[in-house]
């Protein structure tokens, strides 16, 4: 989900209301919301910065991270591909290493 308020106050209470509606949507339906495993990211640009969010949800605080692996794409807060590219660079290196290793054993056909 994407929430975008230009007051940090009321960009706050937006995001805690929907937080508590999302989980009644959760209850009605027989679902629940793992909160150890929810977070969520503000994303900002270079000339931005960071701005402290307090969202709670019951008695537990949903944790701000800088970066979140989603889908297979390893995000971050500036959405630039840095922080995927150092994730894939290694499984990249040993899948060429293991290539470079059959290929003496294996003919062309």
């Amino acid at each position: 989900m994407i929430i975008t308020n230009p007051n940090t106050l009321n960009f706050e209470k937006s995001l805690n209301k929907i937080i508590q509606d999302i989980n009644e949507w959760f209850n009605k339906n027989l679902l629940s919301l793992n909160l150890d495993k929810t977070h969520f990211i503000h994303f900002v640009t270079k000339k931005s910065s960071l701005i402290d969010f307090n969202i709670i949800h019951g008695n537990k605080k949903i944790v701000n991270v800088y970066n979140t692996k989603f889908l297979g794409l390893t995000l971050d807060n500036t959405l630039s591909s840095r922080t995927h590219t150092d994730t894939i660079i290694p499984k990249l290196s040993s899948a060429s290493f293991a290539l470079r290793v059959v290929k003496l054993f294996l003919s062309l056909d």
